[in-house]
């Protein structure tokens, strides 16, 4: 494996999970801050990288060049999806979804 490719894979299977973990707790958190206490397992499944040592994710959030792209490659999707959610678009979001639970089953990463 090339260090690019490290890079690469890294960015899409830890390093971006850090940063939508870190966002979304802050997001959840500026509408009410104690709301973590209403959250179940899919709160703390969201949350449970985040604020991991910040010395040590800065740096590799700021050194790995591939992050960027895979960040803005997960923001088009993520624009994709509410597109259609706000066009209501039922049909397409349920294919969207049974495509992730086919997906998420070939990936052997359990339920």
């Amino acid at each position: 494996m090339t260090p690019g490719e490290h890079d690469e894979i890294c960015a899409f299977v830890s390093h971006l999970p850090h940063i939508l973990a870190n966002v979304f707790l802050q997001t959840a958190c500026a509408v009410r801050e104690d709301i973590a206490r209403f959250g179940g397992p899919s709160f703390q499944d969201m949350t449970r990288v985040a604020g991991s040592s910040p010395s040590v994710w800065v740096d590799i959030f700021l050194t790995n060049e591939k992050l960027l792209r895979a960040a803005r490659e997960f923001l088009r999707n993520f624009e994709r999806f509410l597109s259609l959610l706000e066009e209501g678009r039922e049909t397409e979001v349920l294919a969207f979804l049974q495509e992730m639970a086919r997906l998420k089953e070939q990936t052997g990463h359990g339920s």
